[in-house]
This record gives structure tokens, C-alpha cells and sequence, in this order.
């Protein structure tokens, strides 16, 4: 085509960029349509990329030995495919398929097989570049970014899902710079994910580490000692009644908190505009408890589930009527407390001890809650706890936001190189 681009971030070649239309580059082969069940990680002879997985795991530029692919199941007949259905390295595998605008289109560049065979599956397209000579890896990135991925949203069609066709996706326009700068383009690009990935991992082994030093302190195999190298006491039992104080605070009617919710995850954690129904409530009073700063709070259909948390938001908050909110006396401390309560050796309690008919329905009780008798560590042990593993927490966090600062300088190198 004779239109041209020229990007705000060239690398070191001065060559403006050619647009070419998807179908210029690329032909499209069949793939298949097999579901999750006829698939297993176990072994096999051909693999399967799921359209599922590119959109929760696989990396961006795919090489087999990075990515966990499942295998076909044996007793699925292929010998009807073709040599040339197998996917090749250079070869584009698209996600047709998606509840949401994110991830329609979503897109990975096969780098490296290593001699392995690879089919597309359930809901992709298998797209080959025949037709004109590509840098492998480069046009993983360029489906990235937003000059693509507008386009891609446009041609989505559903309503409950999306899904796009070869025939509009073959139409869409791809900014194609020099082979030479392909390659520059995705070495470079290759490099970011690189960190990303080490970052990441970095991430996952501190928080193994937290886990494991977590286990061996809750079983009293690593102990503490004072400032002056002492030991501290052995652990005590102790009913959560002896030290726990129950609230049931109700609001007032110029009550100013935000509403919040109970999460697994996060805690508690203010909700959303849309969700936030108190102008449909008369009485206050009556539908929600306040919780005031530092104070616990459970929800009893959840808690063996983790669904307990402590308002460390700087105002107290509404919270629903339904959750049990209590707070500690000076004799335990609330980080080391929070800390205890969410570790795996209570949530295998709370497992143990919850009680209903239905699975799903299972309760732990606040009445039964402060019957709880645990070994508890002297208040001076609980804050040296409490700050080592806060310590470790920090150290996640930063690692954390380096992964984020890393995702978003990724991001704005391909806004400024494919605009």
C-alpha cells in the first residue's frame, strides 16, 4: 500500500513505516475445536493451545519451554489434519472469543517449538505469515498495542460474548517498519518482558518465603528472642474471650463512613458507587454496624474461608449487620492478631470446626469463635512477629510496584512506537 507511517520512536533507522492490511501478511489455516476435556497435562504426543490460555497465561512471545501446554488425549483422532494445520514458529494464534473488549483478538507470536507438535484449538485462529517476511516475535507486541487494539474492538461483535471473523480481522492495518527494525523492536521489547518476568518471580519466591517462615513460626520451630538475646516465655493458650471485646455500634442517621465490603482478598475494602445502596435504606440502623479504625471485623459465612479483616482505612465505615466486629485489649497486639487469624494453620481450623448441612453453606459461629483455645506468644514476641513479616510484606510490595512501573514503561513504548 502506498499510505506510510512513521512512529515517534524509531530504533536507529531512519526508514519510515510501511501500513500493510492484515491479509497482506498473513493466511489463515483451520484449527480445532476440543474442548478442556479432551485435554490433559499429563502426556501425549500433540499439544493444544486453548484460546482459555491465551487469555490467563500464555506469554505474549510463546516459546514451549516457558509455557505449561496441555496434551491432547489419546484417543482423539488427528490423522486427518494436515502437516500444514500444525502450527509453526512465526505462526500468530488468536483468541476469537471474549466476554470482554480486553481480551478479544488477544494475541500470541509462536517463537519457539523446539520440534514439538502444536495445534490451535477451541475458539482461535491460526494465522501464517506466507505472504510477506516478518521478524519473528514483532508482531506480538504490534497486536499490543492501541493502534491495533482499537481496531480489533470495532470489528468485535456479540453482546454477552464477543467474537470477531478472519474475514474483518483480515482487514484491519498493521504499521510495518523495515525488517531490521522488527527485529531491533522486538529484541528490545523481549528485554522489558524479560525483567518482567524475573520481577514477577522474584514476587512469587518472597511470598513463598513469607509462607514458609509463617508455618515454622506458627509451630513454634523459629522462635524470637528480646533485646537482650533472651528467650521469650513459652506460648500460652488462651480463649480469644479472655482478650477479645465485642462491638455492635450502630450508625446515626448523619453517619458520614463510606460502605464497605468484606473480601477475601483485600479485606476490607470501600465499595464501589454503584453498589452502594444506602439511600434505599430508611433506618440505617438497621441494615449496617459501624466499624471504627483498627477494629476486626468477621463475616461468620466466610471466615473459613478467610473473609475477616481490619479496618485500616483512616475513618470508621459502615459494614453489614450481618458481620461481627470486635476488637483486642492491650494484651495481644492487632497487626500480630490480623497476621494469626489469616494464617493457613487457622484457616485449616476454621475448615475443621465449621458446621452445616450444605458444603457451600458451612459457618464458623462467633460464639464458637471466642470458644477458640490457641497458644499464643507473649506481647512482646507477637510485635517483633508482627514487624518481621511486615518487613517481608514490604519487601513484596516493592517488588510489586517495580513489576507495575515495569508494565507501564512496556506500555507506553508500544503507544509511542505504533501510533
Amino acid at each position: 500500500m502506498s499510505q506510510l507511517l512513521t512512529p515517534s520512536l524509531v530504533f536507529s533507522i531512519s526508514r519510515p513505516w510501511t501500513i500493510k492490511k492484515y491479509n497482506e501478511i498473513y493466511s489463515f489455516y483451520p484449527t480445532n475445536s476440543l474442548s478442556r476435556e479432551k485435554l490433559n497435562y499429563d502426556n501425549g504426543i500433540v499439544r493444544n493451545i486453548h484460546y482459555g490460555d491465551i487469555h490467563t497465561k500464555f506469554s505474549t512471545v510463546f516459546c514451549i519451554e516457558n509455557e505449561d501446554v496441555p496434551f491432547i488425549n489419546s484417543d482423539v483422532d488427528l490423522s486427518k489434519i494436515k502437516i500444514e494445520n500444525y502450527c509453526q514458529e512465526g505462526d500468530l494464534v488468536v483468541a476469537d472469543a471474549s466476554e470482554n473488549y480486553d481480551d478479544i483478538g488477544k494475541t500470541i507470536e509462536i517463537k519457539k517449538l523446539n520440534g514439538n507438535k502444536v495445534l490451535a484449538g477451541l475458539h482461535t485462529f491460526l494465522a501464517r505469515p506466507n505472504k510477506f517476511v516478518m521478524a519473528n516475535g514483532f508482531v506480538g507486541y504490534l497486536m499490543q498495542s492501541w493502534f491495533v487494539r482499537k481496531q480489533i474492538m470495532v470489528i468485535a461483535q456479540g453482546t454477552k460474548v464477543l467474537g470477531i471473523s478472519t474475514g474483518r480481522l483480515g482487514c484491519i492495518n498493521l504499521p510495518i517498519p523495515l525488517i531490521e527494525e522488527q527485529q531491533k523492536i522486538a529484541s528490545f521489547l523481549a528485554s522489558v518482558d524479560s525483567k518482567i518476568s524475573q520481577l514477577t518471580e522474584k514476587q512469587r519466591l518472597l511470598k513463598e518465603y513469607k509462607k514458609g517462615v509463617m508455618q515454622q513460626i506458627f509451630s513454634q520451630q523459629l522462635r524470637f528472642k528480646n533485646e537482650d538475646g533472651k528467650a521469650f516465655p513459652e506460648w500460652e493458650a488462651r480463649l480469644f474471650s479472655e482478650f477479645i471485646n465485642t462491638k455492635s455500634e450502630l450508625p446515626t442517621k448523619s453517619f458520614s463512613g463510606d460502605l464497605c465490603s468484606l473480601t477475601i482478598k483485600n479485606g476490607i475494602e470501600i465499595k464501589p458507587s454503584r453498589y452502594i445502596r444506602e439511600h434505599l435504606v430508611k433506618d440505617i440502623a438497621s441494615a449496617y454496624k459501624v466499624a471504627q479504625v483498627g477494629d476486626f471485623v468477621i463475616n461468620p459465612m466466610n471466615v473459613r474461608f478467610g473473609a475477616l479483616g481490619v479496618n485500616h482505612h483512616y475513618k470508621p465505615v459502615l459494614i453489614s449487620k450481618y458481620y461481627d466486629v470486635f476488637e483486642c485489649d492491650n494484651t495481644v497486639d492487632r497487626m500480630f492478631f490480623e497476621i494469626y487469624l489469616l494464617s493457613q494453620k487457622m484457616l485449616n481450623h476454621y475448615n475443621r470446626v465449621a458446621t452445616g448441612t450444605l458444603e457451600e453453606k458451612k459457618r464458623v459461629h462467633f460464639s464458637e469463635f471466642l470458644k477458640f483455645k490457641k497458644e499464643l506468644p507473649c506481647l512482646q514476641e507477637q510485635q517483633k512477629i508482627a514487624q518481621f513479616l511486615q518487613s517481608i510484606d514490604k519487601k513484596v510490595d516493592s517488588v510489586a510496584q517495580q513489576v507495575e512501573q515495569t508494565k507501564q514503561f512496556k506500555k507506553g513504548l508500544l503507544q509511542q512506537m505504533f501510533v
